[in-house]
């Protein structure tokens, strides 16, 4: 087997190194005692954790072990010269700990120093009596006997680089396990045919119910169709079993870099003794009812997870859960009908308002301390900056980040009058009722009134928020959210947000964030000219992000957080038709036969048919307004085989062309054209063609194929390196800014195939007339655009700074037009040029 491109055992004198570097570098960014004193505990869970797998095994991930006890011992003594009293009864009993620990250290030492040994002298250590006589050479008389996958027999987890050479090398010896949920797992998973999806749910209630789960109970709660149980019950014949979630690993392709860069900003993603599946290990490692089918050697994690993977290999390196289901097409591919879902699913907006659930009781929503509201009063916590996360000896301190502001220019204004308070009891106040224009909402959606649009309000930064300001800002300067949720008509029956909320929705967070938005906006309402500290909604959001994301104080990317805004309003307003498990599943899940079906109609058509099978399982406010729709084509340039899918949008994420040379200047349309163009997948990034049953070299091509009402264009600054690192791209790109945008060109009209070698195509005539048979929602050309919010980005990844550029209506008493939010700081009348700037980060567009 050739060498992985990471390294996944390391020496000792290599680990030697990482340990007195990992020690340095948290005493150079770690200034308060106790933080000190918390990494402390979590090194000796870390050795814990590796030390009882050692005790049961004969092995482990020994170099993160000798690093846990090494880097402890240099900090242990750091420690108990601070001059904390307090602190000194806890710095003992780590003291204790330490020297406890010993004796199982110095035999993972001796360990680790076999495998240096063994790394230096002998080329081939599949052989076990060769590994047998190292380990005698260097005083160890017992270890594992090496397996075939030796190099990971001490190593806790895997590299994406590592694992995308074993499963193109060794196809049939890995097995990947996809810790998440099933419709997770159905949207997007690692492309490799031995992958079995399990989810945690259903494992922790599966340990609730039995300490010591036979084999027929795993694959009674675990596994759910007869590919994935086949897979399963020969867990043991394969050579590595790998697990994965979402992103758990930490940053980078380095252990040591994530397990330092966890430390010392306080986050479990690196930590090894903290990761989320030691119960599914432990329970096929140690719980399985027959010896014979416990795995050939102790599973590892993907570091970094599904993120990782896709952010370094690509779309190509996805696919989707594809099964048979009992859902029927007619001969010329068009849903059936008769069925309840077929009758029931939400066919406009108006339906949507008229569904709302007049009985429903409001939801309960977090109860946050709302006292400190007076932001002058509020003392803003230092910031707290990530590290560089390479271990160095020359690593600087860290300093409080500088945070950058553009040249805007001000002129001295008089803040706008307070508009008449709003009530958030559900129902708006009369104050904002105005008289509806039937057309205007026909273009538009629900009418909105001057004050929606004009109002500026800054927002506080608590901390590091201002990814969460930014996107507030042009969050609540769409008219389409603002009227919604304040309602302009007098029908009391339809101008209650609270009686689309979804309480039965298990994906939804039963209004919560949803509650505290809409709060939140009636705060800026009624703090007009002046600012607003959001720390209600800062909380609320932080207790139901995925992991408290958005609970902590540090930085956090802007996109991530605006998508789950988006999602969670989303889930929290679904009116879905179907609730029945099972019939979910079958519209979720196409058949082959369908598959097959969908790659030989014209494209207008079968995005339609993918965009009504999307919608009776997702319609809210948000997919009405603020999706879209976009195809990915994956075709084997070897047989000629192609696999479409059709996925819905919020924000349309765009690559940025790299220009070379001091003209470092694109446009928008050209991140549309590179988006929109045909990318050969070879080498690593080759395409596991069903048909070829091998990686193949491939082509991808993506299409819009629907254009939303409200356009949300992110650019891709963010590039991962090979060393994990994230660069930033600087390119000036250039938008239209009071012009308008026409992505006409880029809507596949009547007529567009996406797969060139069809046979028989349908004629024009033929195909608008089956289009006709379903509701148009708002896909009619041309799809012309109009800006109205930007999100700038200042800095790096890490120790940077949001602001926003949003667009307001002017009145009598004041000229506002672009405005310019930077936290509590609003600038109003800014010019074009600095509207458009080579900032900018994310872009907000309305149809006109």
């Amino acid at each position: 087997m050739s060498k992985p491109d990471a390294q996944t055992t390391y020496s000792l004198q290599e680990s030697h190194h990482i340990s007195k570097s990992l020690a340095r570098n948290v005493l150079q960014n770690v200034s308060r005692v106790n933080d000190l004193l918390g990494i402390q505990i979590t090194l000796l869970e870390i050795f814990k954790f590796e030390a009882e797998r050692f005790d049961a095994l004969g092995y482990c991930d020994v170099s993160m072990a000798y690093v846990a006890h090494n880097a402890n011992i240099y900090l242990a003594k750091a420690a108990s010269e601070a001059p904390s009293t307090a602190a000194k009864p806890i710095i003992e009993k780590i003291l204790e700990s330490i020297q406890d620990n010993k004796e199982k250290a110095s035999a993972i030492e001796r360990c680790l120093r076999s495998i240096s040994v063994s790394k230096q002298n002998i080329d081939d250590l599949s052989d076990p009596l060769l590994m047998r006589f190292a380990n005698l050479k260097t005083g160890v008389s017992e270890a594992p006997v090496a397996s075939s996958f030796e190099g990971f027999l001490y190593s806790d987890s895997v590299s994406v680089y590592e694992l995308n050479h074993l499963i193109r090398s060794r196809p049939d010896d890995v097995l990947l396990l996809d810790f998440r949920t099933k419709k997770e797992f159905n949207y997007s998973h690692i492309n490799f045919s031995n992958i079995v999806n399990i989810e945690p749910s259903k494992l922790s209630a599966l340990l609730k119910n039995y300490s010591q789960p036979t084999e027929q109970q795993l694959l009674g709660a675990l596994i759910l169709d007869a590919d994935s149980a086949n897979l399963f019950k020969k867990r043991q014949k394969f050579g590595l079993i790998v697990a994965y979630n979402l992103r758990f690993g930490g940053i980078g392709n380095s252990k040591f870099q994530a397990l330092e860069y966890s430390l010392i900003n306080k986050e479990d993603k690196g930590i090894p003794s903290k990761n989320p599946f030691r119960d599914l290990f432990d329970t096929l490692m140690f719980k399985a009812e027959y010896i014979s089918s416990r795995p050939q050697q102790y599973p590892v994690y993907l570091n970094g997870g599904l993120e990782r993977w896709y952010t370094t290999f690509g779309e190509g390196s996805l696919t989707t859960r594809s099964q048979r289901s009992q859902s029927k097409l007619q001969s010329n591919g068009l849903p059936s009908s008769g069925s309840s879902s077929e009758r029931s699913y939400v066919k406009s907006f108006g339906d949507y308002i008229a569904s709302a659930k007049s009985a429903t009781p409001p939801p309960k929503y977090t109860t946050i301390d709302t006292q400190r509201t007076n932001d002058h009063d509020y003392i803003r916590p230092k910031s707290r900056v990530p590290p560089s996360i390479v271990p160095s000896t020359n690593r600087p301190s860290y300093s409080p980040p500088v945070e950058k502001r553009p040249d805007v220019t001000t002129s001295p204004v008089s803040p706008p009058p307070k508009p008449p308070r709003i009530e958030l009891s559900g129902t708006p106040s009369p104050a904002v009722h105005v008289k509806e224009d039937t057309t205007e909402r026909q273009m538009n959606g629900p009418e909105t009134n001057t004050f929606l649009n004009n109002f500026a309000t800054g927002l506080t930064n608590l901390g590091n928020s201002c990814y969460m300001n930014c996107v507030l800002q042009c969050l609540g300067a769409t008219p389409q959210l603002t009227s919604f949720f304040f309602s302009t008509n007098n029908n009391e029956a339809t101008s209650s947000y609270r009686q689309h909320i979804n309480t039965s929705n298990r994906l939804g967070t039963n209004g919560v964030l949803t509650t505290n938005f809409v709060k939140l906006l009636g705060n800026m309402f009624n703090n007009v000219g002046k600012y607003f500290a959001p720390h209600e909604f800062k909380k609320a959001i932080g207790t139901v992000s995925a992991g408290r994301q958005f609970a902590s104080f540090d930085q956090q990317d802007c996109i991530e957080f605006l998508n789950f805004v988006l999602d969670s309003l989303h889930e929290d307003l679904n009116q879905r038709a179907v609730e029945d498990g099972e019939e979910r599943s079958k519209i979720m899940e196409l058949s082959p036969e369908q598959e097959q079906t969908r790659e030989l109609l014209p494209v207008r058509l079968a995005s339609t048919i993918e965009w009504e099978r999307y919608l009776k399982l997702n319609f809210s406010i948000i997919v009405d307004y603020f999706q879209g729709q976009y195809l990915s084509q994956l075709k084997c340039l070897e047989c000629g085989m192609t696999s479409t899918t059709y996925n819905a949008y919020s924000i349309l994420s765009l690559p940025i062309p790299e220009r070379l040379g001091k003209d470092k200047v694109v446009t928008l349309a050209q991140c549309l054209d590179l988006f929109t163009d045909t990318e050969l997948l070879d080498d690593d990034n080759k395409w596991h063609c069903p048909r070829c049953k091998r990686f193949t070299k491939s082509t991808k091509k993506i299409s819009i194929t629907r254009l939303p009402r409200v356009l949300i264009v992110h650019f891709k600054r963010f590039q991962m390196s090979l060393s994990g690192h994230f660069n930033k791209l600087e390119t000036f790109v250039k938008y239209p800014v009071n012009e308008t945008l026409d992505l006409t060109s880029y809507w596949p009209s009547a007529g567009t195939y996406v797969n060139s070698d069809v046979a028989r195509r349908m004629n024009v005539s033929e195909e608008q007339q089956n289009l006709s048979k379903f509701p148009q929602r708002h896909q009619v050309p041309p799809f012309k655009y109009k800006l109205y919010g930007v999100v700038n980005h200042f800095g790096n990844l890490t120790n940077g700074h949001y602001t926003a550029y949003v667009k307001k209506g002017s009145d009598s008493k004041q000229r506002k037009e672009w405005c310019y939010f930077d936290d509590a700081k609003v600038s109003y009348d800014c010019k074009v040029d600095q509207v458009v700037n080579k900032h900018a980060y994310c872009l907000f567009f309305q149809r006109i």
